[in-house]
């Protein structure tokens, strides 16, 4: 079990970092040379995978890292959003002056870490995807749900996986360097930058629910606007 456990583990952390980037192939034999694990603790933590949706098993292709797109984007952050604002409105009402002074400081914590760009190195991008997912989390953290937690938490994995490919996507740089007018660039700032997450806090430290629930819908949509200027939907044939 601590094998198949540690195996689990490992490739779930390379997927969501994408080290293993969406639509990989995930053969066992290479598994296998990568990452040192036994074909057995592999099969089975790729059965895990698959069922958190992280992995795919095609027919006659074995299995894959699950793709992401815009459209899977969107229906994320639908789910997120059915989530996450009840679960903000949840601790505006019932987090008391421990929790608002964890906002604080994981709002501090983010406040010191620079925002990373495309270009940016993985242990930069690591370091703020640690603190903005921590932030959010601890908005969150104020109501007593844990169910609604644990499905937003698998929520935010997905997503994470996204946001990854937003930053570090091979053709991603090439774009920003094509970005005459600096409208991805833009994008990125709004969806990425200190300044909304900082409106967040206040609403919510205020407990002003309906001011925190707009806020938080506007942030979540920020990055399905990144992904639409970068890959954008082909027009359906008519």
């Amino acid at each position: 079990m601590p094998k198949t456990e540690d195996a689990y583990l490992a490739l779930r952390a390379a997927i969501l970092d994408c080290s293993l980037p969406p639509d990989a192939p995930l053969t066992v034999s290479s598994l296998k040379d990568r990452f040192g694990f036994g074909w057995t603790p592999l099969r089975e933590a790729l059965s895990r995978l698959e069922a958190e949706r992280l992995v795919v098993l095609a027919p006659n292709r074995g299995f894959r890292v699950a793709g992401v797109s815009a459209e899977s984007l969107k229906d994320l952050q639908e789910a997120r959003l059915a989530l996450e604002t009840r679960l903000l409105a949840r601790s505006i009402a019932e987090g008391d002056d421990d929790w608002a002074a964890a906002v604080v400081a994981a709002h501090h914590r983010l406040a010191s870490t620079p925002t990373p760009a495309p270009d940016a190195g993985l242990t930069e991008i690591h370091l703020w995807e640690t603190r903005h997912d921590a932030f959010h989390a601890a908005l969150l953290a104020g109501s007593k749900a844990p169910w609604l937690t644990l499905f937003a938490s698998q929520i935010s994995a997905q997503l994470r996986r996204h946001h990854r490919n937003m930053l570090s996507a091979p053709d991603v740089r090439q774009q920003m360097m094509d970005d005459s007018d600096g409208t991805i660039r833009a994008t990125y700032e709004a969806t990425l930058g200190l300044a909304h997450h900082t409106l967040l806090m206040e609403a919510t430290l205020a407990r002003d629910s309906d001011l925190a629930e707009r806020l938080l819908t506007e942030h979540v949509g920020f990055s399905k606007a990144v992904y639409e200027k970068l890959w954008p939907t082909p027009p359906k044939k008519a």
